[in-house]
């Protein structure tokens, strides 16, 4: 694999970019919230959302960059109220051209690296049950299983179950 990319916070002036992203690889595989050209917040509302996750204590987003292009982008979305303060939110996606390149893999070490710094000792996730590479990348990198989200997706006319994760940092 050759290290090309680089691996960043995400600011506002990324939003055009982040856009353009989303509905690429939600047009790329039917694991994620949207589809092809389903995500449709304006460009504000994305400049909004990232100035204040690089504003929160317990909230980032990172990007992966190749030649200016975003290729992947992970978010850790923290909790608000004090008695869950510690715990947050993840999710993860990678374009389908740099699958199984070891990004993912290296933007998770980054994830928990910057979760210790802002005090998340849990991480949590939804992964639907048939998203085979992604239960093997979570569980390569300490998630276990906690539940099934029963019906958690509706893609396609069919509904699909998901596996609740955690990881204890």
């Amino acid at each position: 694999m050759d290290n090309t990319y680089i691996i960043r916070e995400a600011v506002p002036d990324d939003a055009e970019n982040m856009i353009l992203y989303l509905n690429q690889v939600g047009g790329e595989s039917d694991n994620l919230l949207h589809g092809e050209n389903e995500f449709l917040v304006p460009i504000e509302g994305v400049k909004r959302k990232l100035a204040m996750s690089k504003d929160s204590e317990n909230s980032i987003v990172l990007i992966a960059l190749e030649n200016e292009q975003i290729i992947a982008r992970a978010e850790l979305e923290g909790y608000y109220p004090a008695r869950i303060h510690h715990r947050a939110k993840f999710s993860i996606s990678v374009r389908k051209d740099h699958w199984n390149q070891g990004i993912g893999t290296e933007m998770i070490k980054r994830i928990f690296e910057q979760a210790k710094k802002i005090n998340i000792r849990i991480i949590e996730l939804e992964v639907i049950t048939d998203n085979a590479g992604a239960i093997a990348l979570y569980h390569k990198m300490g998630f276990i299983d906690i539940g099934i989200y029963k019906n958690y997706f509706y893609v396609n006319g069919t509904f699909k179950d998901a596996i609740v994760m955690q990881k204890i940092l």
